[in-house]
């Protein structure tokens, strides 16, 4: 089970119920900042598969904002169904401005490298050889064994890589609607990372032939990149975008505003963005969702953010705010992380509860690791329900 598993489902969820006896109070707020602000919504009468790939490709969107990182879920989506082999995607990751200027040792294992505020975090060192993907994971998933599609996903990575550097300049909207569809790919390729091959239709591409750039590109779908596009309109338009803009110490163009992507408990969750201020980074967890009025779910996306904060026990990430991006309506409500703590614990010492709260994380996430269990979706897992209005 994920850190997000856990606290939904499991004996973390069941902990923070007992301890954090403020979130109710916490949680409403969400409910007060949202509910008198319209919600984007899709156009027509959508799927449920539509929601969930909305949700995964703009926060991939929201990643590119603060960060040119490898979109290291994809490159190793695309190992797992055996399109590619590891080293390839090594080399890919070592393409990118973050892993570029990496020693050529460093470069060979790109993938394994997390940028943090304060240096490099080896996920491979922090899981042991192997461990955080299974030695052994690709022989129920590998669907196309041989490896021929590197050459012409080096082209799609080239490509990917060149539109960004032209097109999205940090903290600011860019070409968004040729930016939609790479995101939509991206996070396609994303999804069997920890989801089976069988459940994206996408994959079916490469099943009699390999197809070209122009195939994979025009796979995206239409009302997804559509309501993307609107998603980045109303980041820029609510002034949210400004606000974190804000939150990280208003960087001169062209600088990084932080993080894409940060890791937390050797790997057992991760999390959306975390844009870097002089007075400590916020990390920020972006969500899709329209229903905001339901105190269980709020409790358990500020839960989350917690935990992440609790569990950077280096202080890698400098985490001195947290945040909730609720991008429908153009929301961000952030908090001090201490003013937060105090809060949710209603007097209780922050100290001790967070010596217990690691103690039991780390108990979990031992037997996660044993057991060769993939780490955090990022994603709500009741999403794909209570997200669709219809």
């Amino acid at each position: 089970m994920s850190l997000i598993s856990h606290l939904y489902f499991g004996e973390l969820g069941e902990w923070c119920a007992e301890r954090l006896t403020g979130s109710d109070e916490v949680a409403r707020r969400v409910t007060v900042e949202t509910k008198e602000q319209s919600a984007v919504r899709p156009a027509e009468r959508v799927g449920r598969r539509h929601w969930t790939q909305v949700d995964r490709a703009f926060g991939i969107r929201m990643a590119t904002l603060v960060q040119p990182a490898p979109p290291y879920s994809a490159l190793y989506g695309l190992v797992k169904v055996g399109l590619v082999g590891l080293d390839w995607a090594h080399r890919q990751a070592g393409l990118y401005p973050t892993h570029v200027f990496l020693r050529e040792a460093e470069r060979r294992r790109a993938l394994d490298l997390r940028p943090t505020l304060t240096g490099w975090l080896d996920i491979a060192t922090e899981h042991g050889a192997g461990k955080y993907m299974n030695d052994d994971y690709l022989s129920p998933f590998s669907r196309f064994p041989d490896f021929s599609a590197e050459s012409i996903l080096s082209d799609l990575f080239d490509r990917i890589r060149a539109y960004f550097a032209m097109n999205a300049p940090f903290g600011q909207v860019g070409a968004e609607k040729g930016l939609a569809r790479l995101c939509w790919l991206l996070a396609t390729l994303e999804y069997v990372y920890r989801n089976d091959l069988v459940d994206e239709p996408f994959y079916r591409l490469f099943q009699e032939s390999t197809p070209t750039v122009e195939q994979l590109h025009a796979a995206a779908d239409e009302a997804v990149v559509t309501e993307s596009v609107e998603l980045v309109r109303r980041l820029h338009t609510s002034g949210s975008l400004n606000e974190m803009r804000r939150l990280a110490g208003h960087p001169p163009t062209g600088r990084p505003w932080g993080i894409a992507r940060p890791v937390f408990g050797s790997y057992w969750s991760d999390n959306d963005i975390l844009v870097g201020g002089p007075n400590g980074a916020t990390l920020i967890d972006v969500s899709s969702v329209i229903a905001t009025n339901k105190l269980s779910r709020s409790r358990r996306w500020i839960w989350r953010l917690l935990a992440c904060a609790w569990l950077d026990t280096a202080d890698a990430y400098r985490i001195r705010n947290v945040a909730l991006y609720f991008a429908r309506h153009g929301v961000l409500v952030a908090w001090p992380l201490d003013a937060l703590t105090e809060a949710l614990l209603a007097g209780e010492d922050p100290e001790r509860a967070r010596r217990e709260f690691l103690e039991l994380a780390s108990r979990l996430r031992e037997e996660s690791v044993g057991r060769g269990e993939a780490g955090d979706t990022g994603e709500d897992p009741n999403e794909g329900v209570t997200g669709n209005p219809h």
